[in-house]
């Protein structure tokens, strides 16, 4: 396996960090021990055998992370765009979903709950994300459907002790923001009750060049309020419950036509079917449009301790609705007219999860049942220049699982890990609309994991670790395009499934004040879900190889400074395909790689604990198309972050691209005009300054 010269970035600052003592006097510094339940149960995450990136409330409160998109920032190899406001594309190591916003290949999980569908509100919102951990590879085994890439996983913090918190903001475009945490005790500290809230409002960064309004198509307004409580009658058991309710408006769709060529920005003419040079950040909409999501969820969770093992049930019920009124012909030309006025997606799910876990000194095993139900009510009014084309389906998905995964200490540096699940998931369809008869799809799906690990010195651990994960099949929600119009069947497809072989390397060298990571994989897909855009149907395409490396460090060289670099490459290349010609090509939509490299200070100034950071992400070139006819080069930001804490108080600043780089976050090969192709602008320069304290 070779790697360009890019691979240089991350092994040059690894290397410094490396050889710094040899050049400066340090003092040691602690690298503190990091807890982590990406495997379901609480471990040291250098016991975990797989790469587990790990951001904790600090980071994501410094660099002002409000959404999974930011998150992409922090992580090596995440990658994530939106459509809209309350549909994220997630791709991790290369794998993602670009268009099916139900059978996903990231799972992203919320307190144990699976969140099965994309439009809920985006969960980084909270101002009570206690941290997030990624998992990465195939994870199929404890988490089964949509985990064929790997694990999102979002803890959020339980009320503890008494007292209230908050903060307001404000940022460029208008922007404002507020946020409030109450937490108390009672009953010597066996009820504990929290109330958390926050709202963010702002204009848009995009001209609307139809009507010449500035910052409104694109404008949102973003409230939540999540209730939490607590019982722990005692040591044995506790009882956690929570509350949430959002209400989002967003944007609509915002895709504008970019040259085949220049891959400039540019519009359809008013009159006539030609085009005209655009600037960045300008689209042309005759129909403004905007998107609104609301949704409310509850979660109990439960668990008790019996001695020889703990039982823990979870059981989540989320329901939400996104209402989207969108231009979909991306013009004000009146020559042509494809709108989606309104298209609602109407989603309520129900899941539970019983887990056993047991613990001695060689062996840490767990088993569990998993079962879940969910509907999606899809309906849409298409209107065209020909007339209004009406579509109504219902989307059911249900199933259960059974698993089991354990760690046997062999020795006492080396940990053998196996475990496996079956999982059997129903999809049915029915067009209400046309009341046709309804149609289905069942499958059953076996995953398994087995790894090894090695501790070589204290704090210090290699594995090899080999998993699968599966997306399951269906069928499309919506109607296969004919002629351009929505009027065809409801095509099905088959199952995908992934497996991958990861060699890793993790651990903490105490003395130098350096923890590190690396990882090489190789992950194998067959029967890639693909949309087709000839008939915007999801297909099975062939096979597709996955090839990448990962590294990270965090390196300490003096008692108030540290660096933290990171880097992922991934190769990735179609090896079946129902195109003869996309054979051999990389799969459209990845970076090739990615990178960042932060600069941290921490120090004091007056009466301040004072951090200063700067941040510099590199995102690697990415094909548009299933033939790499096209797409876009590799581009950097910059980023900057500031914070002083007080006696009681904070002040916090933020740059975001700082010098105002003109990129697109996502470039898409699905225009019907030769020449054209489509684009998402990505985000613009901004300033956001924050005030917050606790009482």
């Amino acid at each position: 396996m070779s790697y360009p010269v890019k691979t240089a970035f991350p092994l040059t600052v690894m290397a410094c960090a490396l050889a710094a003592p040899a050049c400066a006097s340090v003092e040691p510094v602690s690298l503190g021990v990091v807890e982590v339940t990406a495997q379901k149960i609480r471990q040291n995450i250098l016991e975990v055998p797989a790469t587990v990136d790990v951001v904790g409330a600090e980071e994501l409160a410094l660099r002002k992370v409000d959404s999974l998109e930011g998150l992409g920032k922090l992580v090596n190899g995440l990658n994530v765009s939106s459509y809209t406001g309350g549909q994220p594309r997630i791709y991790l190591r290369g794998i993602g979903d670009a268009f099916d916003l139900k059978n996903k290949r990231v799972a992203v999980y919320v307190d144990g709950v699976p969140q099965l569908d994309s439009v809920l509100q985006d969960p980084m919102l909270l101002n009570n994300v206690e941290r997030v951990e990624v998992l990465k590879g195939p994870q199929g085994t404890l988490y089964g459907r949509n985990a064929a890439s790997g694990v999102i996983n979002i803890i959020t913090r339980r009320p503890e002790g008494s007292g209230v918190s908050g903060f307001a903001g404000v940022g460029s475009r208008s922007e404002r923001r507020l946020g409030l945490d109450a937490h108390s005790s009672f009953y010597d500290d066996a009820l504990r009750l929290g109330l958390s809230t926050t709202w963010l409002k702002g204009k848009g960064e995009l001209t609307n060049i139809a009507n010449g309004s500035r910052g409104d198509i694109d404008k949102y307004d973003r409230r939540n309020v999540s209730l939490k409580a607590d019982f722990i009658p005692s040591s044995r058991t506790r009882v956690e419950m929570g509350f949430n309710h959002f209400d989002d408006k967003s944007a609509p769709y915002l895709q504008t036509f970019i040259d085949s060529a220049t891959l400039r920005p540019i519009h359809r003419q008013r009159a006539g079917m030609g085009f005209e040079p655009s600037k960045f950040y300008e689209i042309d909409r005759d129909l403004q449009g905007y998107t609104r999501t609301r949704g409310s969820g509850a979660t109990v969770k439960i668990s008790h301790d019996f001695g020889p093992f703990r039982l823990n049930a979870t059981t989540g019920y989320q329901k939400d609705k996104l209402y989207t009124v969108s231009d979909a012909d991306y013009s004000s030309n009146p020559l042509v007219r494809w709108d989606f006025d309104p298209y609602i997606n109407d989603h309520r799910q129900l899941s539970q999860e019983i887990q056993l876990v047991g613990k001695t000194d060689a062996l840490y095993w767990q088993s569990g049942v998993f079962l879940y139900r969910d509907r999606t009510d899809n309906s849409n009014v298409f209107k065209t220049s020909f007339g209004n084309i009406l579509s109504h389906s219902r989307y059911r998905t249900s199933g259960w699982a059974v698993y089991g995964q354990a760690d046997y200490k062999l020795t006492p540096e080396w940990t053998l890990t196996g475990g496996g699940r079956f999982q059997h998931d129903k999809q049915q369809l029915r067009d209400v609309q046309k009341g046709l008869a309804e149609q289905s799809r069942s499958d059953g799906s076996g995953s398994y994991k087995v790894a090894l690990a090695y501790e070589f010195r204290p704090d210090n651990t290699s594995f090899i670790s080999y998993g699968t994960g599966y997306t399951p099949g269906g069928v499309n929600t919506n109607p296969q395009m004919v002629g351009g119009l929505p009027v065809g069947p409801y095509l099905g497809y088959s199952p995908e499934k992934t497996a991958s072989l990861e060699w890793g390397l993790k651990g903490r060298l105490k003395d130098l004040g350096l923890g590190y990571s690396l990882s090489v994989y190789q992950t194998m897909l067959r029967d890639q879900q693909i949309l087709d855009m000839s008939d915007t149907q999801i297909k099975n395409l062939g096979k597709t190889r996955y090839r990448g490396i990962e590294l990270s460090a965090q390196y300490r060289f003096a008692p108030s400074w540290s660096v933290n670099a990171g880097y992922s490459r991934n190769d990735s290349r179609v090896d079946k395909s129902d195109l003869a010609a996309a054979v051999g090509k990389r799969v459209p939509f990845v970076p090739r790689d990615t990178g960042r490299l932060g600069l941290e200070y921490n120090g004091r100034l007056a009466q301040a604990d004072l951090t200063l950071r700067a941040d510099v992400n590199h995102v690697g070139r990415i094909e548009a198309d299933s033939l790499n006819s096209f797409g876009q080069a590799g581009y950097q930001t910059v980023g900057l972050s500031a914070r002083a804490e007080f006696k009681g108080w904070w002040l916090g600043v933020n740059v975001d691209n700082l010098f105002g780089k003109e990129y697109y976050s996502n470039v898409i090969a699905n225009s019907p005009f030769a020449g054209t192709h489509t684009a998402l602008y990505g985000q613009r320069r901004s300033v956001h300054l924050s005030v917050g304290g606790a009482f």
